[in-house]
């Protein structure tokens, strides 16, 4: 008897539990129309555009390990040309390899400065392209070629604001920096070499801002508007390299499991069951309650009661793939395999290298032992090949977050603002040893599709997308330069 009413009591609970859900998943609505991605055209588009297409047509690839500071003469000399008022007000800050740092001193050294930065390499432009990728075109207001989203457009847009504000006479009342690396996308040193520059004379910055997010399409399933997605941090980016020994032989005469086939059943492993627990850090569980109340009842329920269902979703988004599982959890991508070098021979060594992208929740330390932990009963190596953990998180609601913010809502009315932890990885990262707001966010609003040619074969972006930045760069150093 006892048991029934311990039974009725709880299950009293749940329906309180639940019925207090559905109330305030009812009142927490926030009705917004299905809103497709906008980009206004601007009549000044097409010059700006200009400017981007000579910046496009300075090839400045760089493959992993190359290292040649003078092939950035030419970009260097291409910004001075583009954006003279620049050049002018900034000083150059030592040469640092040939990574640009520009400083427009303000004389006023009471107030922290801001930083605004992007990188002028671009990843190889491999595969057969539709337009020139060093071209520049420009075609049905559409710019094609490398570095047009990732992120030369950034550069332009920036560079492209201080210059107009500088033809419209503004004095700066704090000093006011750029930072152009030319080692990004190899894992280069630039970045921290601009960061110890400034550590070692002093400099402490209010505001960093960086690459990273844009404004996209609808983000997430049951959310109707594209939103601005503002980078607070990003997770940590190691690899490790799993290797399977044997004696090797010929392969007539193969064993029950080769060395191929103990990396694979470890791969199949890792593959089936995430080793990685997931938690909710609080930037994304701000994000999915940003999210909430334009969502479905039924999505609203779960993501507008997080306070509920935060452990549930923890333990389902264990097992989802792409964004959601990344959201909340370390990921491990197996990238690369190499064993014998001809078919008939059974190698005495193969070796799979996993790209992992630390939560921050997690450390290096951690993910390494629990990897070895699982590589150990296959027979397998471990060695960490370098990499870092996640990054220091920017506080929500900093006085340049919310400067982000006001701009974006002014210049994109439509679209929705949000904080988000970075999947990938950024030069932000090092400088929150000079800076307490580090932020990735760049103000063009792109779709899917142009997305989805960063890194890829055919990057491009709208002119008008291009053109929008440079006003909601200049209202957010407006509005910092107060």
């Amino acid at each position: 008897m006892i048991f029934l009413y311990l039974l009725l009591a709880v299950i009293a609970v749940i329906a309180v539990l639940l019925l207090v859900c559905l109330v305030r998943a009812c009142i927490n609505r926030k009705s917004v129309p299905e809103t497709p991605l906008v980009r206004k055209e601007n009549p000044d588009a097409m010059r700006i555009a200009g400017k981007l297409s000579k910046m496009v047509q300075v090839n400045t690839v760089v493959l992993p390990g190359e290292d040649n500071p003078h092939q950035f003469d030419p970009m260097i000399e291409t910004l001075s040309q583009l954006f003279p008022n620049v050049f002018e007000k900034f000083q150059r800050m030592d040469y640092l390899d040939n990574n640009l740092l520009l400083k427009w001193d303000s004389g006023n050294h009471d107030k922290e400065g801001i930083l605004f930065m992007g990188h002028m390499d671009v990843v190889d432009a491999a595969g057969k392209w539709s337009h020139d990728p060093f071209g520049g075109e420009i075609i049905d207001d559409v710019l094609w070629g490398r570095g047009s989203i990732d992120i030369k457009s950034g550069l332009c847009g920036f560079f492209e604001a201080f210059e107009q504000l500088i033809a419209e006479g503004m004095t700066p009342n704090r000093d006011l920096y750029i930072f152009c690396s030319r080692t990004e996308e190899n894992s280069g040193p630039g970045a921290q070499m601009a960061v110890d520059y400034l550590h070692d004379h002093g400099v402490h910055l209010e505001m960093v801002l960086d690459e990273g997010c844009s404004i996209g399409e609808s983000p997430m399933d049951g959310v109707r508007r594209p939103y601005a997605l503002i980078g607070l941090g990003e997770k940590g980016y190691i690899n490790i390299k799993f290797t399977a020994r044997s004696n090797g032989g010929h392969s007539s005469e193969p064993p029950h499991v080769s060395t191929i086939g103990r990396l694979s059943k470890f791969i199949a492993r890792i593959e089936k069951k995430s080793p990685f627990k997931c938690k909710m850090d609080p930037t994304t569980r701000r994000m999915l309650e940003t999210f909430a109340p334009e969502m479905p009842l039924k999505q609203r329920f779960v993501y507008g009661n997080l306070w509920l269902f935060t452990p549930i979703l923890e333990k389902i988004y264990r097992y989802k793939d792409g964004f959601k599982g990344a959201m909340l959890k370390t990921t491990a991508a197996f990238t690369i395999i190499e064993g014998a070098h001809a078919a008939n021979i059974l190698p005495d060594a193969a070796y799979v290298i996993c790209n992992l992208r630390l939560s921050p929740h997690d450390t290096v330390e951690s993910v390494v032992s629990t990897m070895k932990a699982i590589a150990s009963r296959y027979g397998l190596e471990t060695e960490l090949m370098g990499g870092r953990g996640a990054s220091e998180i920017t506080p929500l609601g900093s006085v340049p977050y919310l400067a982000i913010e006001k701009a974006v809502h002014k210049h994109f009315p439509e679209v929705g603002v949000t904080p988000y932890l970075i999947l990938g990885g950024t030069d932000a990262r090092h400088f929150t040893k000079v800076c307490d707001n580090v932020l990735r966010f760049v103000p063009h609003a792109l779709t899917n599709e142009e997305v989805g040619t960063v890194h890829g074969r055919n990057e491009h972006i709208s002119i008008h997308a291009l053109a929008n930045e440079v006003p909601c760069y200049k209202d957010i150093i407006l509005e910092l330069n107060q």
